[in-house]
């Protein structure tokens, strides 16, 4: 199974667009400290290697001794039957200048290594996290709302849907997630 999700993530994003990647926000004031803790994968755009599981959350964590950032990601697997993790350490690409743009690397699988940023956030109730791929022709996209709660009321996806139309991310690819199995972990 591990090996299946190693092929696929090297499938990064698969909704293509024309010309170069846009200029994203810059949190300058990124606050890492209201950012730990997990988060509920709500809506995204579609990405291969995420169609081995499902009600995907991910936890952010810093290690106390070291001040390191962790991300362990949890989902259904649904040739397991069972609820599996994943964990990757974060790292700010350019922590005083652009904090919020981070990469995400497997300790345990060196060749993977991914670039994504926290787009947009109000820390409480959702946030946004994004990744541009350049390619030789045009470029790939993924997006992800992600919120606090499991269920969240509809208007904490619509602020969320809100902030990505005023940054110009097209909403329509976004493809909301099964998340009944929250239930179960």
């Amino acid at each position: 199974m591990m090996m299946v999700m190693m092929m696929m993530m090297g499938v990064k994003g698969q909704v293509y667009f024309r010309g170069d990647c846009p200029m994203t926000p810059i949190i300058k004031d990124f606050d890492w400290e209201r950012y730990l803790g997990r988060w509920f994968e709500q809506e995204r755009y579609f990405v291969g290697f995420q169609e081995v599981g499902r009600c995907f959350s991910y936890t952010y964590i810093k290690d106390d001794k070291t001040g390191k950032i962790s991300n362990r990601g949890d989902y259904w697997d649904i040739f397991l039957s069972r609820t599996t993790e994943l964990t990757g350490d974060v790292t700010a690409k350019r922590p005083y200048s652009a904090p919020n743009f981070l990469t995400l690397t497997f300790p345990s699988v060196p060749v993977i290594e991914d670039d994504y940023q926290v787009l947009a956030t109000d820390y409480d109730s959702w946030t946004l996290e994004y990744a541009c791929v350049p390619k030789p022709i045009g470029h790939t996209r993924n997006v992800w709302i992600l919120t606090r709660s499991p269920h969240p009321p509809y208007h904490v996806i619509g602020e969320a849907k809100t902030t990505l139309i005023s940054l110009g991310i097209d909403v329509k690819f976004l493809e909301k997630q099964d998340t009944s199995c929250f239930k179960h972990y």
